[in-house]
């Protein structure tokens, strides 16, 4: 395959990344909201996000290789994009890390949603600054 197409596989991760936040998100937000059902959207939500935060991991990883690699017209680690995208990976590895400890940690089932929110504003951002850069 050649480096244009992994160029463009970066990008289309990320759109089914976000989205995958945003549902993600959804269900934590509807789970603690629910009276009826809240308690299974919050067992999907702990099921899903592992792999979605792997996803996120790797289209970072993926981003960074394929400036590296196939992008001269970028310099790598020098965009607001690689930034965001750094921000986007410390918040949701501290969701996670809270999320193992949610009940020990004081105000950790206030602070954890929090962090989900963040993570989903910092994606949407993200996704605009890509945008910015795509390669033509």
């Amino acid at each position: 395959m050649s480096a244009r197409f992994w160029l463009h596989v970066h990008p289309l991760l990320a759109l089914i990344a976000v989205a995958m936040l945003a549902y993600v998100g959804q269900l934590g937000f509807r789970g603690r909201q629910a009276r009826r059902g809240g308690a299974a959207m919050l067992r999907r939500h702990a099921r899903i996000t592992p792999y979605v935060y792997a996803l996120v991991l790797i289209n970072w990883m993926l981003g960074v290789t394929s400036v590296w690699l196939g992008r001269d017209d970028l310099d790598l680690a020098a965009s607001g994009h690689f930034k965001v995208g750094c921000y986007l990976v410390v918040t949701l590895t501290a969701a996670l890390l809270l999320s193992r400890w949610i009940d020990r940690v004081p105000n950790g089932r206030t602070i954890h949603p929090l962090l989900g929110a963040l993570a989903v504003l910092l994606a949407g951002f993200q996704l605009f600054l890509g945008l910015q850069i795509m390669p033509k």
